[in-house]
Formats: structure tokens, sequence, C-alpha cells
């Protein structure tokens, strides 16, 4: 057997298929939030307040991207163990 690993490959599976699945669907509603800002946009002219909800719509957008770009990187690193668990046998 090779280094003791705290975790099995079917573990790692299961919570690569989880941040998948919450990746996809956070992805899905900056979407809609995007969507949203444009309908405000175009349905409430350029009045102060629609261009202030914009912006919140906007920054909240650009704070869960950001989060979807380390819940990407933390899905790689999920996968690398799992693949070298399954590399090593001790799955």
């Amino acid at each position: 057997m090779g280094e003791n690993n705290n975790v099995d490959s079917d573990s790692l599976g299961m919570a690569a298929k989880a941040l998948e699945t919450y990746i996809s669907e956070v992805q899905n509603n900056i979407q809609k939030m995007k969507d949203a800002a444009v309908d405000c946009s175009d349905n409430m002219g350029g009045d102060v307040y629609s261009k202030k909800a914009i912006e919140k719509m906007e920054d909240c957008a650009k704070a869960l991207t950001k989060t979807i770009q380390e819940a990407e990187e933390l899905l790689e690193r999920i996968l690398d163990r799992k693949t070298k668990i399954e590399e090593s046998g001790d799955f």
C-alpha cells in the first residue's frame, strides 16, 4: 500500500459530484442575476435607483464568479487526489 489516505476514492467522487452540482447551480444563478440587471436597465431606464440596484447585482455576480473560480480549483484538487488514490490502488 502507498501513503495512508484518510478518504477513499468513492468519497472523493461523491464530493466532486456535489461540488460540480454547486458550481453549475451558482453559475446558473449568476446568469439570472446578469439577465435581471439587463432587464432592469431596459425596463426602468437610467434612474438612480435602477443604476444602484444594477451595480449591486453586478458586484454580487463578480463575487460569486470569484467563489466559483475557487470552487473549480478545489474540484481540481479533489479530482487529482481521487486519481492518485485510484492509481496507487489504495481505494
